[in-house]
């Protein structure tokens, strides 16, 4: 069984698992050389660690196979290399979880795929924007702000708001490229909310500025991708849209994560064609 399997093979590395993990001294050299080698006076100056603790660090790592010396300078090995991105990442994933725990708290993470989860420290530089008591529609604001502001737009909606159709013409009439997964309920009450219906969206469609698909599964996250920004919201556990809280980030890191996610529903999903 892979349980079994796992846990044999954690008994056979957590000695060393444990020497990558228990040192901040390690840790902070093995990070430091990641982006490039160094030397002894460059890593106190990033590291703000006296000499002879680098020194100590340094040895220690190179009797694991992590660092190799060359003359004054230090770098990763070739297991280094494979071994500290995979640090990076565990301390970035620690980062988001603890900095927007609000969002995961009590929040369902099931319709984001597990290479996405895997990658989800991407999400490091973004910011949790809340509703307040004295603005409730905060968060909602903020979003019709990005979306109107945007030269292109993206976006995956299980949800559906009366005032969307709209702001969404009036970008596709701009010129505004946009690209919309709807699930099958979302799509059903847009054209309903349209004056002329399914007549009103093939002509939005003939544009060329509008493409569209239909999701005929649950999708449990709404996002938006624009040339600038994405943003992200969560169902709670209970099945209801959690409209108070929004991830919201304009780091090329999160964009580009933004973008897998949103090629995920569009293979997922079928093209609404004329």
């Amino acid at each position: 069984m892979p349980l079994d399997a796992d846990l044999k093979i954690y008994g056979e590395v957590k000695d060393i698992l444990k020497f990558n993990a228990i040192s901040a001294v390690r840790i902070k050299i093995m990070i430091s050389l990641f982006y490039k080698s160094q030397k002894t006076k460059d890593l106190r100056e990033i590291t703000g660690i006296q000499s002879s603790s680098i020194l100590h660090g340094v040895n220690d790592l190179e009797k694991e196979g992590i660092v190799v010396r060359r003359g004054d300078d230090f770098y990763l090995s070739e297991m280094g290399k494979i071994w500290v991105p995979q640090l990076i990442n565990i301390i970035k994933t620690q980062y988001v979880l603890k900095k927007f725990h609000k969002l995961w708290l009590n929040h369902t993470i099931e319709s984001i795929p597990q290479d996405l989860l895997n990658e989800i420290g991407d999400l490091n530089n973004s910011q949790l924007l809340e509703s307040e008591s004295t603005d409730v529609y905060k968060v909602h604001e903020n979003h019709i702000h990005v979306v109107m502001n945007s030269k292109e737009v993206k976006g995956v909606s299980p949800i559906f708001y009366p005032n969307y159709p709209e702001i969404f013409r009036g970008l596709i009439e701009r010129d505004i490229n946009v690209e919309l997964v709807l699930t099958d309920d979302v799509f059903k009450k847009t054209i309903e909310s349209l004056d002329q219906g399914i007549e009103d969206l093939k002509k939005l469609i003939s544009t060329g500025n509008l493409n569209l698909w239909i999701l005929n599964e649950e999708a449990k996250i709404a996002f938006t991708l624009t040339d600038k920004f994405m943003t992200m919201g969560l169902f709670s556990v209970d099945g209801m849209y959690d409209t108070t809280k929004n991830l919201v980030s304009d780091h090329i890191d999160t964009i580009t994560w933004g973008k897998k996610l949103f090629e995920y529903y569009r293979q997922r999903a079928d093209k609404f064609e004329l």
